[in-house]
């Protein structure tokens, strides 16, 4: 009988009731390792089985995860036939989501998945597709996971911040054991086990922290002390079986989450009897035709004793049982990595990785070529094809590739390259060029990318393939990235018209694919707009029906990205929030972070700051972050500080400064131009302003982009020749002098700062009152101070300042900054600060020092103090 857990068990009591009268519901249930959520999910599971359609799925940790083998665990309690074998992710969503909303005989669903923290991607992805619409069933989800495990910036950590909101979710912790329980355990312990009543209550609840698995494992253990590493306690407990018992332990430890009973049979010498031991004593549980651990810890500390020459044994033996009987791939190759059978290892995982990558599970993916190459390198001059290699190597760089390991995905496409190269595969050596100048230009190395370029043509030209085809489109999008429209189409009409000759098929879809997205972004850009979207949408369209991950990712982006840049402020917005939670649910890193920077930019439009600086800030402390990828966040994250006048912009305008010089593109120089020349004015330094716009308006006269042109002739001096170029509207009306107007057309878009900013650069003070009230509202202080100081120039009283956060402070610390000071008096470090508040180490870095300049000490014990008394 469980202690202390009647609260939890009464409260998926209730979401039961709620989910029989359909109010679905999925219920996080969190804890530390030990801490007894299994137990208590495994308790409420058989009260509530007479109720309930009940079935638990585990999380496997001991191997690379297999894309939804928790799902393959709940079939059983599902209606047979729900999706054919070779279903796509959105058919098994679908097909699911519809049998938990009718289930047979309006029995409700209480499926439960155990330690969420090890699932793969495509699992979370199923859990938040669910989370999301469970209030529609009638099921009860409930998921465990450690706190501990969860990692901050991927997987679980995502899921549970993307499903918050839903209706149907529902948070519930499972608290250490107090010392009266313990107590409770202690007594019901005593007489039937060796330790009796005379132990120590206090000092075993303060080793243990109130730990249950370490409570009873101590309490089994026989040791007359308390030991204070609990694996002492479970060795000890082990040692007191049978060794026919021990051995046994050995196989179901190996064999990983689950060990089914079948398998065991056939591997155990003495036959299950030989489990008995271990299953009377609570050690193993057996339900659902399979066999595991009580508690995962017990497992990992028993797999981990075993001598190395049986373990090898062991997995060799699990590997030949389960390869009969045509097991996951993903987990024969966790036994032939263990078992060092580098052949087996490499088949398997190869397959593993495939079929992860098919599911969307870019991450999982990676690991299984990771490990089929590295399996491959010990098999290397001993019958391992050279074209096997590079194709592995291949395959590993797209995986890095999807999920932002950008350096790493090019040294694995330049191991492939060479080796091609080596034994003369000239299309798959001019592919790999291809590959390597996409990978460049997201390094922001511009230059390089146009070489390899060229390279990839040089090697390619000659009959059409669908390299060739590929070769021709990379043409298309480095020309549209330059906003060079002309040459843009003229490598696009290659592109299509030697589509024309090649088969059809998943390689002429995909390059239709790419093509259309390039053609369409500059159609939005600077051509028909309406042709232009509909372009992308149909590249949308191609690469959602055809799984293409990476391209629907391009499709999404340039949709947002393009509605951005035109103020396009409703359309963005959709396709920025479709877009997200489509890459988010495919691993893909990289582009998850181009749209989140994009989020940052409209946010800024917007005039909500709050938001761009929570956006940018969440890219910018990504752990492999490509650096195009950072420019955006980097240039909002300067706009917000700038804006706001709290200052510490210097650092990000330097770090973006860079990055546009190297990629050299308009869409890159022109926002940190305007963005340099705007934080000149707003310190009153107007020739600056005009000075640094002078430097690059060659550039932007040169692309074809009304809009980014703009931005940067609108800080041009007084009397400077005028463009022969388009600009966009607003732009247009500022060049003209026409600041009323200029103003009301960027209210209409939706446009706060530039509406404000219009109105302050007319020099009428009317029209610097009114500036400065738009300023106060959307918190630009910096704005609201010039207009205020220009208006006293004037002679003007300038209007009263609302109160400021700062000012609301007795020491001016901003909202952020208390935040930060309440962190620092409690101990944490800058890298403890900046996963807290979900910002980079740096941003936290510039936050103590501001703290410690506005307070007036010198250092982090002394603000301590000074935050104690100013409690």
């Amino acid at each position: 009988m469980l202690v202390e857990r009647d609260h939890q068990l009464h409260t998926l009591g209730a979401y039961l009731d709620e989910a029989a009268a359909g109010h679905g519901r999925l219920i996080y249930v969190s804890g530390e390792a030990g801490i007894g959520k299994s137990a208590l999910v495994n308790t409420f599971t058989a009260s509530a089985a007479p109720q309930a359609r009940a079935a638990v799925a585990y999380c496997d940790g001991s191997l690379t995860p297999s894309p939804l083998a928790p799902l393959r665990e709940l079939l059983p309690t599902l209606p047979p036939g729900l999706w054919p074998d070779d279903a796509t992710r959105q058919v098994i969503l679908t097909s699911l989501l519809g049998a938990l909303r009718e289930p047979p005989g309006s029995v409700p669903y209480l499926l439960v998945v155990e330690d969420a923290h090890w699932a793969d991607q495509a699992t979370l992805d199923l859990l938040l597709h669910l989370a999301r619409r469970i209030h529609t069933c009638r099921a009860l989800v409930v998921v465990t996971y450690r706190r501990e495990d969860v990692d901050a910036i991927h997987g679980l950590r995502q899921l549970l911040g993307d499903s918050a909101s839903a209706t149907g979710t529902r948070r519930l912790d499972v608290p250490p054991l107090s010392r009266d329980a313990v107590a409770t355990l202690v007594a019901r312990n005593a007489g039937s086990q060796p330790l009796g009543s005379g132990v120590d209550v206090t000092r075993l609840h303060e080793i243990t922290h109130g730990n249950a698995f370490y409570v009873t494992e101590v309490l089994s253990s026989g040791l007359d002390t308390v030991p204070e590493q609990c694996r002492d306690a479970i060795l000890a407990r082990v040692a007191n079986l049978p060794e026919t018992t021990q051995q046994a332990l050995e196989v179901v430890a190996l064999a990983g989450a689950r060990a089914e009973v079948d398998l065991l049979e056939e591997l155990l010498r003495d036959g299950l009897a030989a489990l008995d031991d271990a299953l009377a004593r609570g050690l193993l549980v057996e339900a659902d035709g399979a066999v595991t651990f009580r508690h995962e810890l017990a497992r990992i500390v028993v797999a981990e004793q075993v001598p190395i020459g049986r373990r090898i044994h062991q997995h060799r033996r699990l590997l030949a049982a389960l390869e009969a009987r045509g097991a996951d791939p993903a987990r024969l190759a966790h036994h032939a990595d263990a078992a060092g059978l580098s052949q087996s290892a490499v088949a398997h995982a190869t397959v593993a990785g495939r079929r992860a990558s098919d599911l969307g599970a870019h991450r999982e993916a990676a690991r299984q070529f990771e490990r089929a190459l590295a399996h491959a390198a010990r098999l290397h001059g001993t019958g391992l094809p050279d074209e096997q290699i590079a194709d592995l190597y291949w395959s590993l760089g797209y995986e890095l590739y999807v999920t932002g390991r950008i350096g790493e995905a090019s040294v694995a496409v330049e191991e492939a390259r060479d080796l091609w190269e080596a034994q003369g595969a000239t299309t798959r050596v001019g592919d790999a060029w291809r590959c390597l100048s996409r990978l460049l230009w997201f390094e922001g190395r511009n230059a390089d990318a146009e070489a390899a370029a060229e390279q990839a043509l040089d090697v390619l030209e000659g009959p059409p393939t669908p390299e060739l085809a590929y070769a021709y489109s990379n043409m298309t999008q480095l020309r549209m990235l330059t906003s060079d429209s002309a040459a843009t189409r003229t490598w696009g009409a290659r592109t299509l018209s030697l589509l024309d000759s090649l088969e059809e098929g998943r390689a002429r879809t995909e390059l239709r694919a790419h093509a259309l997205n390039n053609l369409g972004t500059i159609e939005v850009v600077a051509g028909d707009r309406a042709a232009g979207i509909a372009m992308l949408e149909e590249s949308l369209d191609l690469s959602r029906r055809a799984e293409m991950h990476e391209h629907a990712a391009r499709a999404y982006l340039n949709l947002a990205s393009s509605a951005i840049a035109q103020r396009r402020h409703d359309d963005a917005q959709r396709s920025l929030a479709e877009g997200i939670e489509y890459c988010t649910e495919r691993d893909l890193d990289s582009w998850t972070n181009y749209l989140l920077g994009c989020d940052s930019e409209l946010q800024v439009q917007r005039g909500d700051l709050g938001a761009a600086e929570r956006s940018a800030e969440t890219v910018l402390a990504h752990p492999s972050l490509a650096s195009s990828a950072a420019l955006s966040p980097l240039v909002s994250l300067a706009h917000v500080r700038g804006q706001r006048g709290e200052g510490g912009y210097e650092d990000l305008v330097t770090r973006a400064a860079a990055l546009a010089e190297g990629i050299g593109e308009v869409q890159a120089v022109a926002p940190v131009a305007a963005l340099r020349s705007e934080l000149s004015w707003l310190a009153r330094r107007d020739a600056d302003a005009g000075a640094i716009a002078t430097t690059v308006v060659e550039l932007v006269e040169r692309a074809d982009c009304p809009w980014n042109r703009g931005s940067v002739l609108r800080w041009l001096p007084q009397g400077a020749p005028g463009t022969h170029r388009e600009v966009a509207p607003p732009f247009a009306a500022e060049l003209a002098g026409e600041w009323a107007e200029a103003a009301r057309l960027w209210e209409s878009l939706g446009c706060p700062f530039d509406e404000a900013l219009a109105l302050a650069r007319s020099g009428d003070a009317d029209a610097l009152t009114r500036a400065a009230g738009i300023f106060d509202e959307i918190k630009a202080h910096a704005g609201a101070a010039r207009c205020r100081a220009d208006l006293r120039s004037l002679g003007r009283t300038p209007p009263r300042a609302p109160g400021r956060t700062t000012r609301d402070h007795p020491d001016g610390l901003t909202r952020r900054e208390s935040e930060v000071a309440a962190l620092l008096a409690r101990g944490l470090s800058d890298s403890a600060i900046a996963e807290r508040l979900v910002i980079s180490r740096r941003t936290a870095e510039h936050h103590v020092s501001s703290i410690l300049a506005k307070v007036g000490v010198g250092s982090r014990r002394d603000l301590a103090e000074w935050y104690a008394a100013s409690e």
